[in-house]
């Protein structure tokens, strides 16, 4: 009598089993795609490539930031840009905040910067994007 009275228990943990198990491929294959999507921008971003970057921004960071930046870069003298690159990037950490936002830390340098930062990622209609906004000024800080 005991061991049938088992037998339900053995099924319900293996399928508590099984779903922790695929919970955790699925959240290891998440955190490499925002991986990958983090890189991309931000290489493209830290190379001067505003073209490439806007393949791997949401639409909000393609009509503020990338508008700036392609507004700025424009107007740089080439010859910086040229001292400037190539940058390297490694993306250090990717920390899940729930199924479509997460934040990734990134390391970038350049031959004349060193500079670490986070930045907001998006998952829209199933990809990973950058969501790289201007920050809202507190109503504390304003004139």
């Amino acid at each position: 009598m005991f061991i049938t009275n088992l037998l339900p228990m053995k099924r319900i943990v293996s399928v508590i089993m099984t779903l922790v198990v695929f919970t955790c491929c699925s959240c290891k294959q998440e955190r490499k795609m925002v991986e990958e999507a983090a890189y991309q921008y931000s290489y493209a971003m830290a190379n001067y490539n505003v073209d490439e970057a806007e393949k791997y921004a949401t639409e909000e960071t393609k009509e503020t930031t990338l508008k700036t930046a392609r507004f700025l870069v424009q107007r740089v003298d080439s010859t910086y840009i040229k001292s400037d690159t190539p940058a390297t990037i490694d993306i250090i950490n990717v920390e899940m905040v729930n199924d479509s936002m997460a934040v990734a830390t990134y390391h970038k340098i350049t031959p004349l910067k060193d500079f670490s930062g986070t930045m907001d990622m998006r998952k829209r209609n199933g990809k990973w994007y950058a969501h790289v906004t201007p920050r809202t000024i507190p109503d504390s800080l304003k004139y």
